[in-house]
Order: structure tokens, then sequence, then C-alpha cells
């Protein structure tokens, strides 16, 4: 039963309520990385924070992409697996990322800026109701990831006026201060029971679930909002019991990471993990942070890191993302591994910009139904 709203007051008692402070990072696959790079950095504006190797597959990169400072809950990561076969949404592929901007008026600039660039675009949106209202855009990448720009400033703009204000917006020349992604707004997984899913949270995460509200995208569908005291909502599952199954794959979210501040935290969620048997990977050393994997009730691949030592340990804050870095443990094989991506380079032919870039579907937050192909095609 889809309810309109929860408090989480009756859940079991929450001894790990306030650990996880919000979003760490979020990872994705894709299919080329000078395609990657340049929309995320000349096209959304983001900096290269990181240039580095998938530590569990370190003969591919793994790329970090954030605000100026590498500010924790900025970071969008990916694995550039060029043969990986294409994913689709589903139960245990999540199905968007959102990123905060300052400004309502930020969105038309955002939506001409995007179309001078061929990017397809949805919205603005008005997203919400009450405190929770907000205006959103929708895009995809050039893999097809579903990126959503989230202005939760309203300042008394209408849907209507927004579309016009875009409509009448200037070509931009370049992104302002006020267009600026900052941090992450929420990330948004797949999920086939919000009660078991919040349960789960609750007991093993320490997060409250803060509401669960019909999806208005899609009838019989639902939006389970999940977070803490200073985040209410920055895992929205989108939630539906005829949810279909996801492969994760090229245009794919791999894994939410949300972030804990010191090591003794990210200690008790695993310990609490490993009193109940649930499957974990253990503390795995990252040399910029330490993570913690598990796994959701529907197959979502979660992750807790901490936010020390961070992006600067290696490199300095001006020359970030400039070099290839890598962590103590893989640097004796450098050698081999730059002539492994080189030889990838070789054979991963690109364009810049793409023929064309892949549409939206609409309305952008409909959950993929067992049967329903159209809605997994990527």
């Amino acid at each position: 039963m889809i309810q309109t709203e929860s408090t989480g007051k009756s859940q079991d008692d929450n001894k790990l309520g306030g650990l996880v402070r919000g979003l760490h990072h979020i990872t994705l696959v894709t299919s080329n990385e000078e395609v990657n790079r340049r929309f995320y950095t000349e096209i959304l504006g983001l900096r290269r924070v990181k240039l580095t190797v998938n530590q569990d597959d370190p003969l591919h990169r793994h790329l970090f992409y954030a605000d100026e400072k590498g500010t924790t809950g900025s970071a969008i990561t990916f694995f550039e697996w060029p043969d990986l076969l294409r994913g689709y949404q589903g139960l245990g592929s999540p199905h968007h990322l959102s990123y905060n901007v300052r400004t309502v008026g930020a969105l038309p600039k955002w939506k001409a800026w995007l179309a001078s660039h061929g990017v397809p675009v949805l919205g603005p949106i008005a997203r919400g109701v009450d405190s929770d209202r907000r205006f959103s855009l929708y895009l995809r990448d050039p893999d097809g990831v579903v990126v959503e720009i989230i202005s939760e400033e309203s300042e008394g703009a209408t849907q209507d006026y927004l579309r016009e204000e875009a409509r009448l917006e200037e070509d931009i020349k370049q992104i302002t201060s006020e267009m600026k992604l900052t941090v992450f707004n929420h990330a948004s997984p797949i999920t086939s029971d919000p009660d078991l899913t919040s349960r789960f949270l609750t007991k093993f995460v320490g997060l409250r679930r803060s509401f669960v509200r019909p999806n208005p995208d899609q009838e019989g569908s639902a939006i389970l909002a999940m977070g803490n005291d200073e985040r209410a909502d920055f895992l929205r599952y989108l939630s539906s019991s005829r949810a279909a199954e996801g492969v994760v794959g090229i245009g794919n979210i791999h894994h939410i990471a949300m972030s804990v501040e010191e090591d003794e935290d990210q200690l008790k969620i695993m310990h609490r993990l490993n009193e109940m048997g649930m499957e974990n990977s253990g503390i795995v050393d990252r040399f910029w942070f330490k993570s913690l994997y598990f796994r959701d009730p529907d197959g979502n691949l979660l992750e807790i890191a901490t936010k020390k030592p961070g992006y600067t340990s290696d490199e300095p804050l001006e020359k970030l993302g400039s070099n290839l870095v890598l962590p103590s443990w893989l640097e004796p094989r450098r050698q081999s591994i730059e002539r492994a991506l080189s030889a990838t380079d070789s054979t991963n032919k690109h364009s810049w910009p793409p023929a064309s870039f892949p549409e939206l579907v609409s309305p952008p937050e409909r959950v993929p139904q067992v049967g329903d192909e159209q809605l997994r095609i990527q």
C-alpha cells in the first residue's frame, strides 16, 4: 500500500542513526573515456579530479569528476568498460542520479546551453509538494545515463514561466557560476518492496524513512525517500511491485556510495552487517577513501565510504585529474597498465560530438515493468 507520509518512528530502534552523512560518490559505466570526459567537463562543467584505474580490474580506467574542490557528495565516477554490453534500468540497476543547482533561474539557462550542444532535455518540470517542491530538468549522457538537474529554490516560479524563460533564453556562451552543478541531490535505485527496503536501510545503515508517495510519472508506482536529519531524501527509490530485473552495463549506475566521517563509523555498520549474517566486502582500502560494499534486498550495490584521506592525498588541488595516478600497490605495474590502456584506446574508436545524443523517455521517472520492453531499452 502507498502511504502519503511516514516519519519512520514505528521502525526498530535505530542504533546506527546519524552515522551516514549523505552521498559520497556515484559510480557508473562508460564505453569511452574521451567522449565521457568531454561531456562531463565541457558540457556539464564538472572537473576531472582523478584519473586512475579500476583497482579490481586495473587494466581499465576509473574516471572521477566533481566540483572544483572534489567535495564529498559531488563526485560522479566511471569505469571505462568498452566491451561490456549495454545495460538497462531495473531491480539491481538504479534508475538515475541528480545534481543540485543553486537557483531556479539556472534551469532555463541549462536548457538553452544543452540545446545548443544538441542534448535533448525534458523540463523544467515541477516536482514534489509543499516543502519538497522543486523544479527539474532531465537529460541523458552519450552512453544513455539519465541525469536530473534540480533546483529546490522555487522563488515563486511556475512551470509555465520557466518554460517560457527557457524558450526566450538567448544562446549561453559558457556555464555561468549560477549554473554550476554543486553536489548530488539524490540517487534513485529501484525497489519492488518499499517497506522491506526501508527496514533494511534503517536496521543496517541507520537511515530513516521520510515518506512514501505516489509517483506522478506512473500510476501504481511510488517514491520511497530515505535519508537522515540533515537530508531527508538523498535516496529516492522508485518502487513498483511489477518492477523488471535490471542489468548493469554501459550507460547504467554500477553502485551508490554513502559517506561517513570516520573509520569507526564504517566499522560499526560492518559489524551490524556481520552480526546479522549479511554478506559484505569487509573494509577495502581504496587509497583515497575506505569502502564497504553490500547489496540491498533488490540487489542494488551500495557502498559506505569514508571522507578521508580524500582526493588531494596524492595530488595538489590545482593538479587534480591531470595525470594517471595509481595507489602504491599498483605502481609497480604502471608500465603494463599504461600499455593496456593504450591498446584499448587504439581499438576503442569514438567521435566527438556524437552524431546524436540519446533521447529521453517521457515521463522520465517511470519504472521499467515486467513485460514492458520499451522501458528496458537504453
